[in-house]
């Protein structure tokens, strides 16, 4: 009679979906930013020197600030055994485990690339090219026009009663309208112009029309705001009882940071409605 044993299904480990990460980054399957940065990272050592290294560093980590065992911590980290362990962390990091672990230094190891582990899971990847604060202030507001652009095509999935059924904090078109208005506001500031803000009932064509036009001038006042040093010019509606002083600086952020909610109303909407929307890079 023979015996049937079941089969056990390994688990994978951190250190396996460090590996996969890093192997689909070599071979380009996923050719997106993540990929692109950690290709970046690797640059001066092999894809399998890259994921030792930072599995050691992570384990290395472990040792010093947490009570796990050390064998576990191997098992953990994907060491056949404990001893191939000691040995990798006695070349790295110059002790072994359960030396390192009574006096232990830093768990970082030289690398070409600077890319190190974050504990616990992250990997700190080193930046591609130097963006100083205006730059970062410009990207953030590309990014936010194509927040709104999202949320209005992700509308067009709603039914039209949908679009105007009242909500606590007002419409899914209303909402939507109003991000569209608050870049044309910014725009209108910046120029000394009049402020031309969408109307209350234009269609999501007509918003989206007109979001393409707003959208790269409300880019580039913020650039022209940033270039020109003028993020903390103010304004004091010095002709009314109560004035209050409100910078460039403050208009740009409470955007940016939808600090009315505008654009978290048209989220949970679109939520409501089960319209799902990912979120743009």
């Amino acid at each position: 009679m023979s015996v049937r044993t079941a089969s056990v299904r390994r688990v994978p480990t951190p250190a396996d979906h460090l590996r996969a990460l890093v192997d689909r980054a070599v071979r380009a399957e996923e050719d997106d930013e993540t990929g692109e940065r950690l290709r970046r990272a690797m640059a001066g050592e092999s894809p399998a020197r890259f994921t030792g290294r930072l599995v050691l560093e992570r384990a290395a980590h472990q040792v010093a600030t947490t009570d796990h065992t050390l064998r576990d911590i191997a098992t953990e980290s994907g060491f056949d055994g404990y001893d191939v362990f000691a040995r990798a962390f006695r070349r790295e990091l110059g002790a072994l485990p359960s030396q390192w672990r009574a006096d232990p230094t830093s768990h970082l190891i030289d690398a070409p690339g600077d890319a190190h582990v974050h504990p616990p899971d992250g990997v700190r990847l080193p930046a591609r090219w130097r963006i100083d604060s205006v730059d970062l202030v410009v990207e953030m507001a590309q990014r936010h026009v194509r927040v709104v652009a999202g949320l209005v095509e992700a509308a067009r999935q709603v039914p039209r009663p949908e679009l105007d059924r009242p909500a606590e904090d007002g419409t899914l078109r209303s909402a939507l309208t109003s991000a569209v208005g608050e870049l044309a506001a910014l725009i209108a500031l910046v120029r000394e112009t009049e402020v031309h803000a969408p109307a209350d009932d234009e269609s999501l064509t007509e918003l989206s029309d007109r979001l393409a036009r707003v959208g790269p001038d409300f880019v580039d006042s913020v650039a022209l705001l940033g270039a020109t040093g003028r993020f903390d010019e103010a304004f004091v509606d010095a002709f009314r009882p109560a004035p209050t002083a409100t910078s460039y600086g403050t208009r740009v952020t409470r955007t940016l940071t939808d600090a009315d909610g505008t654009l978290l109303l048209a989220r949970t909407r679109l939520r409501a409605c089960g319209v799902d929307w990912p979120v743009p890079a």
